[in-house]
């Protein structure tokens, strides 16, 4: 049965929402307002859950597949920059640049394949881990730094300080980093004869 239009337009709506509170986040975040940046990320967070749902469901053109990807690594890596160069630093640059130099490579990837072949490869389950623990090791950072607004949260933690790029932010965020490089991995491993064959005249991307 096809759906109507508009309701497939829904999950794209999403994702330009998504794009759209990125840079209401960063604006928050250097302003210390933790409480609101923490807010928006969530929100945006959200809107990714919601529109995988609509997209599974109305069955999303690769456009909006491709789109919704590339709105949550934008996500993902403002909100990496901004806890590396704000303050300080709350966690080290070298952490931002190794997980955005994996997106980078597997997007620039997927921008071929889709240029060359009109299909979008999904992501697999070690993905879409890895952007699960992204959102949720940002959002909880975040809601530390909030909370650390009210009450001081140094003294509870003993040896490992919240502000401070090795401290508890960038213990937390190794979670994410370690899901990243293997996700990154797998993605290269399942595709490998796609990658191989990137300029003979047939391959089928692994799904």
């Amino acid at each position: 049965m096809e759906h109507p239009w508009y309701k497939k337009q829904v999950a794209n709506g999403l994702t330009i929402l998504r794009l759209v509170l990125i840079p209401f986040f960063i604006f928050a975040f250097s302003y210390h307002k933790y409480i609101f940046a923490f807010i928006l990320f969530t929100m945006a967070s959200l809107t990714d859950l919601f529109d995988g749902i609509l997209a599974r469901k109305y069955n999303v053109t690769n456009f909006g597949k491709f789109t919704d990807a590339f709105a949550d690594k934008l996500l993902i890596a403002a909100a990496l920059i901004v806890l590396a160069t704000k303050n300080d630093g709350f966690i080290p640059i070298w952490m931002v640049v190794v997980i955005i130099m994996r997106e980078v490579i597997v997007t620039i990837l997927r921008s071929v394949f889709i240029a060359k072949h009109g299909r979008v490869v999904p992501a697999n389950a070690w993905g879409k881990a890895k952007a699960l623990s992204q959102m949720i090791v940002i959002s909880t950072a975040l809601a530390l730094l909030a909370i650390d607004l009210y009450i001081r949260i140094d003294p509870y933690i003993g040896i490992i300080p919240l502000h401070n790029s090795y401290g508890v932010i960038f213990v937390i965020m190794c979670i994410p980093l370690v899901l990243t490089v293997v996700s990154g991995f797998q993605f290269l491993h399942s595709n490998r004869k796609a990658l191989l064959g990137l300029f003979s005249a047939q391959y089928h991307p692994e799904k």
